[in-house]
């Protein structure tokens, strides 16, 4: 799914492109496939990435800048749980799937706090005009109510599925010429209708911490993948535990810290 978007002039010699990117990660519940139609087909076998080819024909791998001092998220946990306890765990499952993400991509992610913002395009802007709270906003939603759903979650014709994470590239040119690209906003939106399919916490059977790794991994730049072995498999199964495996390790190391840092970048996003 692309969009347009303004990419701002940073110095004299660079050349202003209308290029904006989000990737949208489905996943539908327990073992039900994902619809051919919602561009979440599983792409590669042991991981999947994303590149970019800019006007000159070089490619970018997409993906944060892993030097800014943080990518920071913000969580929205109104509907994930009916009392204060199950809200609280939300946050916590929130906080340690972004912790594991850290570990495997050696990305700097810090908690922003609560938000009451839900990712979702509107008159003021795209999703990612309209984000303040964070760099990512993780928020439960309710399609079924016009305050609480969003327009990020497709509806297959069999209903919403259970999660979506995305993100936004902007791409730039430098003084010389060379053109740089990053992700400098992602989201990750999940369907409160669903939150009885997935046990809370980490661990064994069909858990919202594997929901979370799964999208938080599309919001990090992943695609899925086509083995049930990784958690990026476009279908969420029951597992032993609830874990990132090899493939999906590789592709977190592919978007993160060992690419390096990418020049320009904390000029062409604001930091949150």
């Amino acid at each position: 799914m692309v969009t347009g978007f303004a990419v701002p002039r940073l110095t004299r010699a660079a050349r202003p492109m209308v290029l904006a990117v989000m990737a949208l990660g489905l996943t539908l519940g327990a073992s039900v496939p994902l619809s051919p139609n919602n561009s979440a087909d599983a792409a590669g076998d042991r991981y999947d990435v994303n590149n970019w080819t800019d006007p000159k024909g070089k490619q970018h791998r997409i993906r944060w800048n892993p030097c800014q001092s943080a990518v920071t998220f913000a969580v929205n946990p109104r509907l994930p749980g009916k009392t204060t306890t199950a809200r609280n765990a939300a946050v916590a499952d929130v906080r340690e799937a972004f912790r594991r993400v850290s570990n495997r991509s050696g990305i700097d992610f810090r908690y922003a706090g609560r938000t009451t913002e839900i990712p979702r395009n509107g008159s003021g802007g795209s999703w990612s005009d309209r984000q303040r709270a964070a760099e990512i906003v993780v928020a439960w939603v309710d399609q079924s109510r016009a305050k609480t759903r969003t327009d990020l979650m497709s509806n297959s014709g069999s209903g919403y599925g259970s999660g979506v994470g995305g993100w936004m590239m902007r791409a730039w040119t430098d003084s010389g010429g060379k053109w740089h690209a990053a992700i400098g906003r992602g989201f990750v939106v999940l369907n409160s209708g669903h939150n009885s399919i997935y046990k809370a916490g980490y661990g064994s059977g069909t858990t919202r911490g594997a929901l979370l790794l799964h999208e938080i991994g599309h919001a990090t730049g992943l695609g899925h993948v086509g083995t049930t072995r990784e958690l990026m498999y476009p279908t969420m199964i029951d597992r032993e535990y609830t874990m990132y495996k090899e493939g999906d390790r590789a592709g977190l190391k592919k978007v993160g810290r060992p690419l390096g840092c990418i020049s320009g970048a904390n000029e062409a996003w604001r930091q949150i």
